[in-house]
C-alpha cells in the first residue's frame, strides 16, 4: 500500500471521524502482516507512536510465546476474511512496547482497497473488566459462606485493639435478622456500634479465643448472656485478618429443659431436619438461578456475536460502496455509481430490519404489543405483501398464491401482515434462484390454515428444536444475513393470535411452515395440536 493510498484514505471525512474518535484501538493491517494505519486510541493502548507502529509486524504486539502462532493465524483469516470475533472464548492478551501484556477483545473486519486486501482490528483493553470479575467473584465467595442457609444469630465484627495491641472491643459490621430479633434492634441501630454499648465489656473468654480464631482455629462454646437472660451455642471464625465472624443459636429452652433430656433432643432433631431441608431449598434456588445466569450469559454472547456481524457487515458495504463512488465522477460511469448506489440502499434495508427486529422484540417483552382486531380481505392482504416482494425476489423465483374459502375474517391485520412477510421473506432468502415459494390459506368454520412452502436450504433435523429459539440461527444459515429473532417474534405474534406454528423440513429440500387461528382447535396433518 503506498503513501498516496494511505493518504487518500484517511483524507475520508466520515472514515477519518471514525478512526480518530473511536474509544478502541483500531489497527489497519496488510495480508503480509505489516501495520498500514492505527489511530490514536491505538497508540495509546499499546505505548507506541503513529510512526513506530506504521510499516511494523502486527506480530510486535503479540505476547512472544504465541507470537509464532499468529502468523499461521493471520494468513489463514486472509484466505478467508470474514467479519467476526477474534479467538472467540480465549483469554487474549497483547503486548505494549515497554513488554507488559494486558487482557483485550479484538473484533476483526476486512475490505478491499485498491485492489489489496486489508484487515481491520478492533481493541479493546479490558483489564478494569477482568479486576472487576474477579472482585466480585471474591465477595460472592465471601457473602455465600456467610449467608446461604444460615437462619442461626450472624455477627461480622472488626476486632478493636488499643495501642499496645490489647484486643478491647468488637465493632458490628454486620448483622442478619436472627440477630437483630435476639437485640431487639434494627439492623441501622447495631451496625457501626461497638459491643460494648450492647453487652458492657468484653469477658475474658471472648478475648481468649480471637487470636486463636485469627490464627485459622474454628472455635465453638456455649454462654449465658445476662444482660438479656438467654442461653446461645456460639460458633468463632474468621473471614479475613482483623474481623471476626460470629454465629449463635439460641439453646435456652434447651438449658431450662435438661430434665427432659428425650424431648429435647426431639425437638434439636426436628430443627436440625427444618435447617437441612432450608438448606437443601436454598441450595435448590441457587442451582436454579445458577442455571438461568448460565443461559442469560449464552444469550448475551449469541446476541452480540450476531449484532457485533449483523451491523458491521452492512457498515462497511456503506463505507466502501461511498469510497467507491466518489472515484467514479465521469458521465460514463453513471452505471457503477448506481450499482454502489443500489448496495447502500440494500446495505441501510438490511440495517433497518435488523433494528425492526430488535424492536419488536423489545416490545413484545415488555408486553406493549395489543391485538387489535377488525375484519378485513384476507385475500387482498396476501396479494399486496406478495407484490410488495416481487420487488426482493432472487432471478427465476416466483410466489404462488392459493386460497379457499371466505375472504373476510375478523384479525388483528397488522400482527398477520408482520408474520406473512416475515415468513416469506425468510423463504426467498433462504432459497436460490429459480425456486418456488407458495403462500396457501384456507378460510373454514372459524378457522384459518395457512402454510409458507419453499424450497431452500432447509433446517437440518438435530436443530429444530431450537429454531423458535431467540438469536438462534441454524448452522447452514450463518453465512446469511439475519438476527436469528424473525422465528422467533413470528411465534410470539401467533400465540397473541391465540393461534399455533409448526413447520416441516428437510435439509436441501426445503421447509413448510404452517399456522392456524383463532377460536377452536386446529387440525394439521390430521391431528389435533
Amino acid at each position: 500500500m503506498t503513501d498516496r493510498q494511505i493518504i487518500s484514505l484517511e483524507s475520508e471525512a466520515g472514515f477519518q471521524a471514525l478512526f480518530q474518535y473511536a474509544i478502541v484501538g483500531i489497527l489497519v493491517i496488510n495480508s503480509e502482516g505489516y501495520i498500514q494505519m492505527a489511530n490514536p486510541c491505538a497508540e495509546k493502548l499499546f505505548g507506541y507512536t503513529k510512526t513506530e507502529l506504521i510499516g511494523q509486524p502486527v506480530e510486535v504486539l503479540i505476547p512472544e510465546p504465541i507470537r509464532h502462532k499468529h502468523v499461521h493465524h493471520r494468513d489463514k483469516y486472509f484466505k478467508n476474511p470474514k467479519a467476526r470475533p477474534m479467538g472467540y472464548g480465549l483469554n487474549l492478551f497483547a503486548r505494549k512496547k515497554d513488554g507488559a501484556y494486558f487482557p483485550v477483545e479484538i473484533s476483526l473486519g476486512h475490505y478491499e482497497l485498491y485492489g489489496e486486501q486489508l484487515a481491520v482490528a478492533f481493541i479493546t483493553d479490558i483489564s478494569e473488566r477482568v479486576k472487576a470479575e474477579d472482585h466480585i467473584r471474591q465477595n460472592e465467595r465471601e457473602y455465600r459462606l456467610m449467608f446461604e442457609g444460615i437462619h442461626e444469630s450472624f455477627m461480622l465484627q472488626e476486632i478493636v485493639k488499643d495501642a499496645g495491641g490489647n484486643i478491647v472491643d468488637l465493632l458490628f459490621l454486620e448483622v442478619n435478622p436472627a440477630t437483630e430479633k435476639i437485640m431487639a434492634k434494627k439492623r441501622h441501630e447495631i451496625i457501626g456500634h461497638l459491643r460494648s454499648e450492647f453487652f458492657g465489656p468484653l469477658d475474658k473468654k471472648v478475648v481468649d479465643i480471637i487470636p486463636r480464631v485469627e490464627k485459622g482455629e474454628n472455635v465453638r462454646y456455649q454462654q449465658y448472656f445476662e444482660s438479656i437472660g438467654r442461653w446461645f451455642d456460639r460458633s468463632f471464625y474468621s473471614l479475613k485478618p482483623g474481623q471476626l465472624v460470629t454465629l449463635s443459636i439460641d439453646i435456652t429452652q434447651q438449658k431450662q429443659a435438661e430434665e427432659a433430656i428425650r424431648e429435647s433432643r426431639a425437638a434439636l432433631k426436628k430443627i436440625n431436619a427444618s435447617l437441612e431441608r432450608k438448606v437443601m431449598e436454598r441450595t435448590q434456588e441457587l442451582t436454579e438461578a445458577l442455571a438461568r445466569e448460565k443461559e442469560l450469559s449464552e444469550l448475551k454472547s449469541r446476541f452480540m456475536s450476531i449484532a457485533s456481524h449483523e451491523f458491521r457487515t452492512p457498515l462497511t458495504t456503506i463505507l466502501s460502496s461511498t469510497s467507491l463512488i466518489e472515484q467514479y465522477s465521469k458521465a460514463e460511469q453513471q452505471e457503477s455509481r448506481k450499482k454502489h448506489t443500489e448496495r447502500i440502499k440494500s446495505s441501510v434495508k438490511n440495517l433497518t430490519d435488523i433494528l425492526s427486529d430488535f424492536l419488536s422484540l423489545d416490545k413484545l417483552e415488555q408486553g406493549k404489543v395489543q391485538v387489535v382486531k377488525e375484519p378485513f380481505d384476507l385475500h387482498e392482504l396476501a396479494g399486496e405483501i406478495i407484490e410488495e416482494l416481487n420487488g426482493v425476489l432472487k432471478k427465476g423465483q416466483v410466489i404462488l398464491l392459493f386460497f379457499e374459502g371466505r375472504k373476510k375474517i375478523n384479525q388483528d391485520k397488522k400482527i398477520l401482515r408482520n408474520v406473512l412477510l416475515n415468513l416469506l421473506s425468510n423463504a426467498i432468502k433462504y432459497s436460490e434462484e429459480n425456486k418456488l415459494i407458495s403462500l396457501s390459506i384456507e378460510v373454514e368454520n372459524n378457522q384459518v390454515l395457512i402454510k409458507v412452502k419453499d424450497e431452500g436450504i432447509g433446517i437440518p433435523e438435530e436443530e429444530q428444536k431450537n429454531l423458535f429459539g431467540k438469536f438462534y440461527r441454524a448452522k447452514n444459515a450463518t453465512n446469511i444475513q439475519g438476527t436469528g429473532l424473525g422465528l422467533n417474534i413470528v411465534k410470539r405474534y401467533v400465540e397473541l393470535l391465540e393461534g399455533d406454528i409448526s413447520f416441516i423440513s428437510r435439509q436441501n429440500e426445503g421447509t413448510v411452515f404452517t399456522l392456524c387461528f383463532p377460536d377452536q382447535v386446529c387440525r394439521i396433518n390430521g391431528e389435533a395440536e
